[in-house]
């Protein structure tokens, strides 16, 4: 107490004796006070009380906090100094949440405590680190921002089911690109997009759901459905404060949010759960519906894609919820965040393979071609008619060899037989179990067997044989081939001349 008293009459005599005999100008005074008196709390308290309150912040100009954070960062840095990482970390991180700026944690002083615990954590919590997985999420998320947008290009594309799945695809790829600037702590450097993936929690159910019911009863959306964005309309209107602050304001969370658990963000996780899980059972109720027993005979290619997309659908949906117990902090662990993004990446990279590589897929021609076994029941095709029409049909693909046009649609095919699109759909599907386009391939691909068996010299070429049994290219005849025999043409090859 006796110390402290003395302090306080130092500091007394120091200031009147440095106005009275004005033998510094206010930057001298001000650099001598911050620079030579040591100063703590206590004795800051001292002086902006009483007769001297006036003078110091008038004659010195310092306000009360600027004094204080210009001593927390030299404590940081002289503690930092003598190794006592703790201290030197407590009050290091009391001046990053004001100054809203880690730069300090680059000061030499912390080379001392670089390797301590204290210190990386909290580097972890500030400072900008660019690694592979960080580059990885965003790069997939840009990728799948590419593939959501390609998807809908296509001249035949059915442009209500493909805009649904194109969104389902960007929000998850804007959320990648989220817990990448997150990871990587880019986020504090653009406090603007604080949030920027979160106000469409509520649609990624919603939207897989409907792609499901578009694509397996060719169904059209209704008024009713707007119901469906409702909770993000919500989530909206709870966010928009938060999107219409300040830089300064924005920073402030980005800062302060390894300091407490977040109420309204844990509800917000909570209804998420709600809403992926009970989305995932209504695709799940849509697909068994339609592949169950004595159901229709579907589409394969069709078949394979909805069920893969729903199985990584129900993944992502347990990871999730793992992932959710790790951002509300119940459990620590970082490991669900990165299994999360991994499987993100999945699905975005499996989609964007599906558009290369299956391109039909988002036909609508090529999707809906099972939905007209529904209207069947109804047709008013004989049986001597259907009987006559496949006959026909046998005769152009068996003699005329009408598959090697690469041009051939099921209107073609009809318009040869001089029967109608629904008519010849329904003799295809009767008579010979598949649609349109897979007996076309099938046909193409037992001539290209036939070709291959009878190159001996194997002086043709693979592409070639394509071409002339009328594919387009060789990515769909290897897949055609494949789909066929269960092996590519070269493998095929393979076998033909070790069996030789």
């Amino acid at each position: 107490m006796k110390k402290q008293v003395r302090i306080k009459s130092v500091i007394i005599v120091v200031l009147f004796l440095m106005v009275s005999m004005k033998t510094h100008t206010t930057n001298n005074l001000k650099n001598s006070f911050i620079e030579y008196v040591e100063i703590d709390t206590y004795n800051i308290d001292f002086l902006y009380q009483g007769p001297l309150k006036s003078y110091v912040q008038e004659t010195i100009g310092l306000e009360k906090d600027s004094i204080v954070l210009k001593n927390v960062k030299e404590k940081a840095i002289n503690y930092a100094k003598i190794g006592n990482a703790k201290l030197s970390v407590e009050n290091a991180e009391k001046y990053i949440k004001v100054k809203y700026n880690a730069n300090l944690l680059y000061d030499t002083s912390f080379q001392t405590i670089e390797n301590t615990t204290e210190y990386q954590e909290l580097a972890g919590k500030y400072l900008q680190k660019i690694d592979f997985w960080t580059i990885l999420f965003i790069i997939v998320g840009i990728m799948g921002t590419f593939f959501s947008v390609i998807i809908n290009l296509r001249k035949k594309r059915d442009k209500i089911g493909n805009l649904m799945i194109s969104l389902f695809v960007l929000f998850h790829s804007l959320f990648s690109i989220h817990i990448g600037l997150y990871l990587s702590r880019l986020d504090l450097l653009t406090p603007h997009l604080l949030y920027f993936s979160t106000i469409f929690s509520f649609l990624y159910g919603p939207l897989l759901y409907l792609y499901f019911k578009r694509i397996t009863f060719n169904y059209q959306l209704k008024k009713i459905d707007i119901l469906h964005l409702l909770p993000s309309l919500v989530l909206l209107a709870y966010l928009s404060p938060i999107y219409m602050l300040s830089q300064e304001e924005k920073l402030e969370i980005l800062y302060n949010r390894y300091d407490v658990r977040n109420t309204s963000l844990s509800f917000l996780v909570y209804l998420k759960y709600i809403s992926l899980s009970s989305y995932a059972y209504l695709v799940y109720r849509i697909f068994r519906k339609k592949t169950k027993k004595n159901a229709i005979k579907v589409n394969r290619q069709v078949f394979l894609w909805k069920r893969n997309i729903m199985v990584l659908y129900f993944l992502y949906v347990i990871i999730y919820i793992f992932y959710g117990l790790s951002v509300t902090k119940i459990v620590s662990s970082e490991g669900f965040t990165y299994s999360l993004v991994s499987l993100l990446g999945i699905i975005i990279l499996y989609v964007g393979y599906i558009a290369y590589i299956q391109p039909d897929i988002f036909d609508k021609k090529y999707v809906f071609e099972d939905e007209m076994l529904f209207k069947y029941k109804k047709s008013g095709l004989t049986n001597s008619y259907s009987e006559e029409l496949k006959n026909q049909l046998l005769e152009l693909f068996l003699n005329q060899k009408i598959y090697r046009n690469n041009n051939l649609t099921l209107k073609c095919l009809a318009d040869k037989l001089g029967a109608t699109r629904h008519n010849v759909s329904q003799v295809i599907n009767e008579h010979f179990e598949m649609n349109f386009f897979q007996l076309v391939n099938k046909y193409r691909v037992l001539e290209a067997i036939e070709i291959l068996r009878a190159d001996n010299n194997r002086s043709l070429k693979i592409i070639d044989i394509a071409y002339d049994v009328g594919f387009n290219n060789k990515v769909t005849f290897n897949r055609a081939f494949k789909s066929e025999t269960q092996m590519t043409p070269s493998e095929f090859l393979e076998k033909e001349v070790e069996s030789v």
